[in-house]
């Protein structure tokens, strides 16, 4: 396969793309929100969870070159980090969840954008002590697949993080709810 039928995949235009060299840099997202907004985190993870996903770039590394090409990123790049680290370690149970949601499309299947924001999302909602309300993380979620991925990208991210989120989320109330009356 030729590298001109490999980037006509890509579900948006990759201007720093360098066949030749293979690598993705983070120069084709220009945040313009405050710095210290958590959204900016959430960019960058998944531009960094993007390469990870195609690339064999060591983590450590793909992170450093983040941070220091994106100078707004480093007020949140605990964040980052937190996000980065989080879904690179539970890759797999994060890939389960979402096969048992999205039971037909295999995860490998779903283009790579697509399936980096859904395992940022299920990292988010399910996996960490959650600051962020739960509509918060799936808004963040839409917008990102509409910024970045094909055209019906946010509806799917939607559906799936919808189904996750509708079955799962009486279940932690309901814990709760038995946690108080303890």
């Amino acid at each position: 396969m030729d590298d001109s039928t490999v980037l006509d995949g890509y579900p948006f235009e990759l201007e720093n793309f360098d066949p030749a060299v293979d690598q993705i840099t983070s120069e084709v997202v220009q945040a313009d929100l405050h710095p210290a907004d958590r959204s900016i985190a959430r960019r960058a993870s998944l531009q960094i969870l993007y390469e990870l996903d195609t690339t064999d770039h060591p983590l450590a590394a793909t992170l450093e070159a983040h941070m220091s090409e994106r100078p707004e990123a480093y007020a949140v790049r605990q964040i980052i980090r937190r996000f980065v680290a989080g879904v690179t370690q539970r890759r797999g149970e994060i890939d389960a969840i979402l096969q048992e949601y999205a039971p037909d499309w295999p995860i490998d299947q779903v283009a790579v954008v697509d399936r980096n924001i859904l395992r940022l999302a299920v990292y988010e909602y399910l996996m960490q002590t959650r600051t962020t309300p739960i509509p918060v993380i799936v808004n963040e979620a839409v917008h990102l697949a509409q910024l970045f991925g094909a055209e019906n990208s946010h509806s799917f991210v939607h559906g799936v993080l919808g189904a996750i989120t509708n079955e799962l989320e009486p279940e932690a109330k309901l814990a709760a709810a038995e946690g108080d009356a303890l």
